[in-house]
């Protein structure tokens, strides 16, 4: 019976782990706009520190005792690994979901409200990771954890307050071979994600996603436009729930916008009212 209750003990403690990796893993990829080198940059540095024990032990160690330490403390992170690369697209080991995409590039975006829903999930397991680690766990394991977590537990707070700083979300389609006509869908407050589907239902178009723009208020206050492209030069019958617009406070900047890749650029509004650049990055 101990015997048994002691494997069942490592198995906790190898799923704890791995939950743990991933959840620090894919929250850092979430914050640093879905890049996948972060999570994987973050996957090595955890990977590196979980092979201490092996360095520093593992010429002095049974074969049986080796594996079973290179099995509970690396095995965690190859695990993580590994739904992290299938939920990101890398691999299709794991679809646990299932994204529309245009020539590689999601057309799915996250709203303030999922980001809000994420900030909290993410803060409670966290607390719930740091305090399961101090219980349960010993020496570095208990330490690279509280510190993944204390580090994920920032990364949350931070999350949570720029997100709430955002007063406005929408999606600006421009229609045309250069843009020329601009059309708006107003995000509802409660919608946790955005489909094309959402707000243009003719199949016969592709739409690209191209872009986003933040853009900071004179309170300090911010509005985020999620940028689409229909570019086409027939005639197309545009209906609800997009509206017309006449014109963007970025207008002159639309060229930088591209297909195939989606570029990000922040604003500072003027108190003349005009915008100045604040920086701009390419997403994917």
């Amino acid at each position: 019976m101990f015997f048994w209750g002691g494997y069942m003990d490592l198995f906790f403690e190898f799923i704890l782990q791995a939950v743990g990796y991933f959840i620090t893993t894919y929250f850092v990829f979430s914050i640093f706009g879905h890049r996948k080198k972060v999570g994987y940059f973050l996957l090595f540095i955890i990977f590196m520190s979980t092979l201490t024990p092996f360095l520093r032990y593992g010429s002095s160690l049974e074969t049986r005792a080796l594996i079973l330490l290179l099995v509970y403390d690396v095995g965690p992170v190859f695990f993580a690994a590994l739904v992290f690369i299938s939920i990101t697209g890398g691999m299709p080991m794991i679809k646990l979901r299932k994204r529309r995409v245009v020539k590689g590039i999601s057309t799915k975006i996250q709203t303030k409200q999922m980001n809000v829903l994420t900030s909290y999930l993410v803060i409670a397991l966290v607390l719930i990771a740091g305090a399961t680690s101090y219980f349960i766990f010993e020496d570095v394991t208990m330490y690279l954890i509280l510190g993944l977590s204390v580090i994920s537990l920032i990364l949350g707070i931070i999350l949570y307050i720029k997100t709430l700083r955002i007063v406005k979300e929408r999606v600006i389609l421009f229609v045309g071979k250069q843009k020329e006509n601009i059309y708006t869908y107003e995000i509802p407050v409660k919608a946790r994600s955005v489909e094309i589907a959402d707000f243009f239902t003719d199949d016969r178009y592709i739409i690209d996603r191209i872009g986003e723009v933040l853009i900071t208020n004179t309170e300090g206050k911010d509005e985020k436009d999620y940028l689409y492209w229909l570019a086409t030069s027939e005639r197309v019958t545009i209906e609800k729930p997009l509206y017309p617009l006449n014109a963007l406070s970025y207008h002159d900047d639309l060229n930088q916008f591209e297909k195939y890749h989606i570029k990000s650029v922040a604003y500072k509004e003027l108190k003349s009212g005009k915008l100045e650049k604040v920086k701009e990055k390419i997403i994917k």
